[in-house]
């Protein structure tokens, strides 16, 4: 396989986009980006004053920037997303623009003009509501808009490979962590907002099951998917976590009740999530030799002390 070093990185300003930018850059990868900027260039802002990498200002449903933006590239990471259901639920139009039918276009653009590689991240919360711990085998179950954008895609995708394009899926579960672009709207970040800011945890479906992986272990789950050979990524699935950091919810809201003792945790069943779903790690760790090394406990410290 010739090697990958040219990599475009949709959506590489964002909150996993500007983690994984930085380490491509240290491991000596030319790095191009290609990103709205709706939040902002600040995660990414020191690599761009020393010219570390190639920023391109667009929208992905630009189809014109994206024909340019893949020129003399060898391996696409595609970021770029509406993320996460109430976002979607809010700009449903722009969701489903943005996630699926811009995805399929640059799928076809970049099989056009000879891209080798191409890694999508895609979703945990694509297995829906399982009763029993699932892996890249398990049948899907799109319970949100946001799921359903991804679930189309990755079958698109999967159903683009051939002998000269090798495509990925990366389901990430949950993440966490500190990032450049800072989050403060996912599970761990928000439980542990609320128990410093309110002194409270409420918690929608307290048994559900989530499975939750570092940012910094994304991205490097993402830059073993480019080293690896093609014939263990070429129409390949793998979950990105490992099976030690599967948590109920109540089991999270309580392990930073350990951090922080005056928290209060308030289970209600008002809210409708069925979405629940423990996940098998497996298949990464024995095909990419790829681990988790990052905990929630990690993050909780350093966020806590921060």
């Amino acid at each position: 396989m010739n090697e990958l070093k040219s990599i475009l990185v949709t959506g590489g300003a964002g909150y996993i986009g500007s983690v994984l930018t930085h380490k491509l850059v240290k491991s000596g990868y030319n790095v191009r980006i290609i990103d709205s900027l709706i939040y902002g260039e600040d995660g990414i802002s020191d690599l761009v004053s020393n010219n570390s990498i190639e920023l391109v200002q667009k929208d992905i449903r630009d189809e014109k920037a994206l024909s340019k933006v893949v020129e003399n590239i060898d391996c696409v990471i595609h970021l770029a997303s509406i993320v996460g259901d109430p976002l979607c639920k809010k700009i449903p139009v722009a969701a489903k623009q943005i996630n699926e039918d811009a995805t399929k276009k640059l799928i076809d653009i970049s099989k056009k003009q000879g891209i080798k590689r191409f890694i999508f991240a895609s979703t945990c919360s694509n297995y829906g509501s399982a009763s029993s711990v699932v892996d890249e085998n398990s049948p899907v179950e799109s319970l949100s808009l946001y799921s359903k954008t991804k679930v189309n895609s990755e079958n698109f995708i999967l159903n683009a490979k051939d002998s000269s394009f090798e495509p990925c899926i990366l389901r990430f579960a949950t993440a966490h962590g500190i990032s450049p672009r800072m989050r403060f709207d996912l599970l761990l970040q928000e439980f542990l907002r609320d128990a410093i800011i309110d002194k409270k945890i409420k918690i929608y479906g307290p048994n559900f099951w989530r499975p939750l992986v570092h940012v910094d272990d994304i991205s490097n789950a993402c830059i073993s998917t480019i080293k690896s050979s093609g014939d263990i990524i070429s129409g390949e699935v793998y979950n990105v976590g490992t099976g030690s950091e599967n948590y109920t919810k109540k089991m999270l809201a309580e392990i930073i009740q350990e951090f922080v003792p005056s928290t209060k945790i308030e289970i209600t069943e008002s809210k409708v999530d069925l979405r629940t779903y423990k996940v098998s790690f497996e298949k990464i760790k024995n095909n990419l030799k790829f681990v988790s090394k990052k905990t929630i406990r990690d993050s909780i410290c350093l966020l806590y002390t921060s």
